[in-house]
């Protein structure tokens, strides 16, 4: 374990890196969807460094930092997140309830080109298997997990928590004030989730209303993945990648994903850091069940 006073994690590192080369790739061709990603890359980064700069200069608001301080529980929130999701999916099937469907949590952007981009490379990559799975599996559920499940969540606990209390002279104690702010986060990230697909037309009907039943469902999506990230069980961002992720393959289907990641050389590359994981998990799999107990005291708070 790192004695570190910020957590640090190789896994969110790799998908990070990875996610961040290709989506500079795929703006230089032209695809709206690299630009796109970018920047709310940006618009993370940016919210993030605020609101540890504020905690740093003693603006006493709830702060965690939802990193695992091993891979060995990286790799356990992981397969956790996707575990919970086939698990859930498993459960309606069985009792017959069909409340659940992957289109209904549609990634930010959508894969597409730009007006004047029609070049040989841009029509390969916006046709590919490979870079249809790369924007919708792993650059949505890396960078919106990032952005709307920590960047947004501290800058609302910062915002609408500490800004709400401090203008309104409101002082709950300090467990009052804690769930205050972590209310008020939840609550600003959901905005700014509802903001973002309203913008990019998510959930709009053919006529373009707005399709409230699809929001929802979403929006509860959101809710109840950041809640278990924080709150139950303390899983954070590596538990909401694998969920997201988990439901944006089954948005595209199992013959897209298996194109993908038989693409060379961007498939062969994803399978084979996928291999590093797993046998990097069995490895370690003593360590990862003595470490499990541990998963939910992992979070930072400053004090």
């Amino acid at each position: 374990m790192t004695d570190s006073k910020f957590p640090f994690n190789i896994i969110i590192v790799i998908f990070l890196v990875f996610a961040t080369i290709g989506l500079y790739w795929l703006d230089r061709l032209g695809l709206s969807a690299g630009s796109a990603y970018l920047w709310l890359i940006f618009i993370g980064v940016v919210f993030i460094a605020v609101a540890v700069i504020a905690h740093l200069r003693g603006y006493e608001f709830w702060f965690e930092i939802p990193i695992n301080k091993t891979s060995e529980r990286g790799i356990l929130v992981l397969v956790l997140g996707i575990v919970f999701l086939l698990g859930i999916i498993g459960i309606l099937n069985l009792t017959g309830l069909q409340v659940y469907s992957p289109f209904l949590i549609t990634p930010l952007s959508s894969f597409s080109l730009s007006i004047g981009a029609e070049t040989f490379s841009a029509l390969q990559a916006a046709t590919s298997p490979f870079w249809t799975f790369f924007i919708s599996v792993l650059s949505a559920a890396t960078v919106e997990e990032i952005v709307l499940g920590f960047a947004f969540v501290l800058m609302g606990s910062l915002l609408l928590g500490y800004g709400l209390r401090s203008l309104l002279k409101l002082d709950f104690g300090d467990f009052g004030n804690e769930m205050w702010d972590f209310v008020m986060a939840i609550t600003f990230s959901i905005i700014m989730f509802s903001v973002l697909h309203y913008f990019n037309g998510s959930y709009l009907n053919v006529d373009g209303s707005w399709d409230w039943s699809k929001f929802g469902f979403a929006a509860s999506f959101r809710l109840i993945l950041n809640i278990l990230m924080y709150k139950f069980g303390n899983l954070g961002l590596l538990f909401g990648i694998g969920v997201h992720a988990t439901n944006n393959a089954l948005y595209l289907g199992g013959a897209t994903v298996l194109s993908a990641l038989t693409t060379f050389p961007g498939g062969v590359i994803l399978v084979a850091i996928m291999i590093i994981l797993v046998v990097f998990a069995i490895l370690s799999i003593k360590q990862i069940i003595k470490e499990g107990d541990l998963v939910a005291k992992d979070f930072l708070t400053f004090d």
